[in-house]
């Protein structure tokens, strides 16, 4: 409640300051740009008011599209500062392009003075207003008004040292314990601590989804790395904060990035596989290219619409459960390019001349035209452009029991094209499934937006030469 409760302030303050700072910038405009040219006149008319509206629902559709009402209890001023400026340039970037420099003037250099006022006053009322309302937040976190349902996992000893020394020296570490799990070989309880034992090591996962738990706290031993590692593996799927005691550090250093480190000895361990600003434009190409992709297509929709109505019987969209970040399912959709009831007989991955594909969809598949509606799931937020394809438990079951580190997939959205789409193409079978995901493991270690752009390339080059499926 308290999280839905905290985005509408931040994004009824982001409106209000859009609107605000429009306002100061048309002020600004009559009375030292156009006063000069045309002579004095203020007034407002009916474009004047829309724009009040228009300005910032701009605006709040820019943030909302790169995430920044995400998480909004765990932001710090830092990024704010941070994001508020990258984004106020980029948004002032597209209003300078498409209004200001419609505007008459006859020095070029108020173009350029324009620009600068309008982005310094949106930039300066825009995180002023964030940098408040974060304090805020933090403040009533240490006060112990907000706090995070925490599990603990680890050896017993190390639990105990571990809530002790926050309990009694850091009251404001903003956790509230929801009980503990131990390693297999650890020895004693946290009874008198009043923490409940939740269950067994390799219940992990769905103790954590059971549980609604958002941070796990772990405390081991420096030689535990393998104990780390299977722990890390177990909450993959899961979207939660992880911090290790202090203890972990030389093992950690090397194998995450540390995000932040507190005034009690916890390290915050950073699970995004890209830079904030890298995610945040990967979001926002996502949602233009989604946009513009079911623009352009439109004529082709038109086309496989009639031919798949006319070719066989049953829905011209064919919707499947699949699992996305973090294991949360969600609805995939495509044009049908099988037989109505293809799988009346249980889940059966396509093969090559596969006799329950019709006509249509085997033309579909070649040019991998079936998944144009995936675009409405990447703007519905549970896809990306590129990301390993996402399967359905059926089959990922299966895998994690043969290659547990699948569910290191889990940690970034599903996308319409993979590198292990490009690379391998698709699976018949779990074997093949399981020889594609390494290339997908190895495009998470190398993520970036320019791998990104490489991959869409190499797709287009794929779909041109018809070698899909």
């Amino acid at each position: 409640m308290k999280l839905h409760k905290f985005k509408r302030v931040y994004i009824i303050s982001d409106f209000t300051t859009a609107a605000l700072s429009w306002l100061l910038f048309y002020c600004y405009r009559k009375f030292l740009i156009e006063s000069h040219i045309i002579g004095f006149s203020f007034h407002t008319d009916y474009k004047f008011f829309i724009g009040l509206f228009i300005i910032p629902l701009f605006w709040f559709i820019l943030y909302y599209s790169t995430g920044y009402y995400r998480n909004v209890l765990r932001k710090t001023r830092l990024e704010d500062f941070g994001s508020t400026f990258l984004f106020s340039f980029i948004g002032m970037s597209i209003l300078f392009l498409f209004l200001i420099l419609d505007n008459f003037t006859s020095l070029y250099k108020n173009y350029y003075s324009s620009f600068t006022v309008l982005l310094l006053v949106h930039f300066s009322l825009t995180f002023i207003s964030r940098v408040l309302i974060t304090s805020y937040l933090m403040k009533e976190e240490s006060k112990g008004n907000i706090r995070f349902k925490t599990l603990l996992i680890g050896r017993v000893d190390k639990l105990r040292q571990l809530w002790k020394e926050l309990s009694t020296r850091y009251p404001e570490h903003g956790h509230e314990i929801t009980g503990y799990i131990p390693i297999p070989d650890s020895q004693g309880d946290l009874s008198d601590l009043s923490i409940k034992k939740l269950g067994e090591f390799n219940e992990i996962h769905d103790i954590v989804k059971h549980e609604n738990v958002e941070d796990v706290l772990i405390a081991l031993n420096e030689y535990d790395a393998q104990l780390y590692h299977n722990i890390i593996y177990a909450l993959n799927s899961s979207n939660v904060v992880v911090k290790v005691n202090s203890d972990l550090f030389a093992l950690v250093k090397g194998q995450a990035i540390i995000s932040s480190l507190f005034r009690y000895p916890l390290i915050q361990i950073s699970r995004d596989l890209l830079p904030a600003w890298q995610a945040s434009f990967k979001q926002l190409i996502d949602v233009v290219a989604a946009i513009v992709g079911l623009v352009l297509s439109l004529p082709i929709i038109i086309i496989l619409v009639s031919a798949i109505k006319i070719n066989s019987k049953g829905p011209i969209i064919y919707s499947q459960e699949r699992l996305g970040r973090f294991g949360k399912p969600f609805k995939i959709y495509k044009f049908r390019s099988m037989f109505k009831d293809a799988e009346i007989n249980g889940p059966l991955l396509a093969t090559n001349n596969d006799k329950r594909v019709t006509s249509v969809g085997r033309f579909m598949r070649s040019l991998r035209l079936d998944e144009i509606p995936n675009f409405v799931n990447v703007l519905k937020g549970e896809m990306s452009l590129v990301g390993p394809r996402p399967e359905r438990r059926f089959y990922i079951d299966q895998i994690i029991k043969l290659a547990p580190q699948y569910t290191r997939l889990l940690q970034i959205k599903p996308g319409v094209t993979s590198w292990g789409q490009v690379k391998y193409g698709y699976a018949e079978n779990v074997d093949e499934m399981i020889r594609r995901m390494r290339y997908d493991l190895l495009y998470i270690e190398n993520m970036s937006l320019y791998v990104d752009f490489q991959i869409l390339a190499r797709t287009i080059i794929t779909l041109l030469q018809g070698k899909g499926k």
